[in-house]
């Protein structure tokens, strides 16, 4: 069984997202759609929006994973992206 989820990423640029899929031996046609033996990731584009005066981005991944393989899949994608501020 599949399980798809999708997440909202923002303060990273789309293109640090294709660099990981990349990275993890994803393969594309276009740049939007990544695919691996068990796993298939739509990246979505950036979109900008206003919060006051400051000017914020964000996308949308969809992962589209094997059950038995999700969780983990999943926590290396957040760790790998994890970011904290201080």
């Amino acid at each position: 069984m599949i399980i798809t989820k999708t997440l909202e990423m923002g303060g990273i640029y789309r293109e640090d997202f294709i660099k990981y899929f990349l990275s993890i031996g994803g393969k594309t046609e276009n740049l939007e759609i990544f695919k691996g033996h068990y796993w298939e990731v739509e990246v979505g584009y950036e979109v900008w929006s206003m919060m006051g005066s400051l000017k914020l981005h964000h996308t949308l991944i969809t992962f589209h994973v094997e059950e038995d393989k999700f969780e983990e899949f999943i926590s290396k994608f957040r760790l790998n992206f994890l970011r904290c501020g201080g």
